[in-house]
């Protein structure tokens, strides 16, 4: 016979908030999460109001925007949102839907544009949100009462970051942490050489995790191990040594502290193996401009992860931007972004095959873990296993992490009044 707590454990959710807590309860310590919180239905609608319209949500790059007028579209949860630079260079968000009957504005993922105009009935905006015309409207009609509906939005070190909440979560320790982390890489003197979107059929809690260890690189990723180094050989005593000589030679340069972690992220700059110098298939420069300064000789990246969105790599000659978002409950859009010197020329300085290589292959191959390991958790026999206590440490601390923001969701919900004005 299954025990009670076994059967939680399984993909069966009776929906309701107890229910939830019951699944978060019968999770047990540095385990996984049951299978319900890669399946159901409605996790997945309280993942998004829990985490997608309450957390802060990478965007994109401050280089996709460099001009009044530009802008850039993505769709959190059910929410189109526009980020763009209005005529003073400021950078705003709103939620991308006109305040008449609701169409979305704008299905362009980037662009240009002097307003933005509703292709439904032409209610036309201003960049700054406030809507500037109205055609057949009562004479009684305010259009200052009528603005785009705005967004909070935070940039850090070139990179873009929206909220949806009314009362966002503190920024400025993730921006402290980070400012000084980017600085040296110089993303604002960046351009987007290339974007692609992949589409996992996975929880996006899965595809998060998949990309917060490396235990599987050494059988999953064989072209991005060729330059990898795996954190965890800091543990062998020679490439501590090595580490810790990168670490140096950054820090003698005065660029700050090579570790940096807080609740929703963690940065640490890494050597690459041997004697490469980038990411690439021969462990050769991508591009032959430098994105940004580092110290002579010290080849590596800065690695960082941002919950519940994004993780990334900063290398001497070219940066990765990594964007997950949730399209369904086993099913997530990875966006990838290839950042290199505004001045670089494709042809002359990189060559475009060369720099996606490798990149390109370790995402597929991710696709196709993610999907098998979606595949494993659909099954009625699934319990979740223990976390290796080195090797998976950074899963355990996302997993832990989204735990506590959803059990504090649901104190809020336990405590929000009914219709008649009683707690719930």
């Amino acid at each position: 016979m299954i025990s009670t707590s076994a059967t939680l454990e399984q993909q069966t959710f009776a929906g309701g908030a107890a229910s939830v807590r019951d699944l978060l309860r019968a999770r047990r310590p540095r385990h996984g999460l049951p299978g319900a919180f890669y399946t159901d239905p409605d996790i997945y609608a309280l993942d998004i109001a829990a985490i997608f319209e309450r957390e802060w949500i990478f965007v994109g790059a401050l280089c996709e925007i460099p001009k009044p007028g530009n802008f850039l579209t993505v769709t959190i949860g059910n929410s189109p949102i526009i980020v763009l630079r209005d005529r003073k260079g400021e950078v705003r968000a709103f939620f991308n839907t006109c305040r008449h009957r609701g169409f979305k504005l704008c299905d362009a993922a980037k662009g240009h544009t002097p307003a933005l105009i509703c292709p439904y009935h032409r209610w036309t905006y201003r960049l700054d949100g406030t809507l500037a015309h109205a055609k057949h409207m009562p004479e009684d009609f305010n259009p200052e009462e009528f603005p785009l509906v705005s967004v909070h939005v935070r940039t850090v070190g070139g990179t873009i970051y929206v909220c949806l909440a009314d009362d966002p979560p503190d920024f400025a320790p993730y921006q402290e942490a980070l400012t000084q982390q980017l600085a040296p890489h110089a993303l604002e003197h960046a351009k987007v050489a290339f974007e692609a979107d992949l589409v996992e059929y996975g929880n996006w809690k899965m595809v998060m995790e998949n990309s917060r260890e490396c235990y599987h690189c050494a059988t999953g990723h064989d072209e991005l191990m060729l330059t990898f180094l795996d954190i965890y050989d800091f543990a062998n005593p020679d490439q501590a040594t090595n580490i810790r000589s990168y670490w140096d030679k950054w820090e003698t340069a005065g660029f700050g502290p090579s570790v940096s972690e807080g609740p929703t992220h963690r940065a640490v700059r890494l050597p690459l193996t041997g004697d490469a110098r980038s990411m690439t298939m021969d462990g050769k420069i991508a591009v032959g401009r430098p994105l940004g300064q580092a110290p002579a000789d010290a080849y590596g990246s800065l690695r960082w992860v941002h919950y519940p969105s994004t993780f990334n790599h900063c290398l001497n000659d070219y940066t990765v931007l990594i964007r997950m978002l949730p399209l369904g409950p086993e099913e997530t859009l990875v966006t990838t972004k290839w950042l290199v010197d505004a001045d670089a020329v494709e042809g002359r300085d990189y060559d475009l095959s060369n720099l996606l290589k490798v990149w390109t292959i370790t995402n597929d191959q991710d696709k196709a873990l993610v999907e098998r390991n979606q595949a494993g958790v659909r099954s009625s026999g699934y319990r979740p296993g223990p976390y290796s206590p080195s090797l998976e440490a950074g899963v355990l601390k996302f997993v832990d992490w989204y735990c506590e923001k959803l059990d504090h969701h649901l104190d809020g919900l336990s405590r929000s009044p009914n219709r008649d004005g009683r707690s719930s």
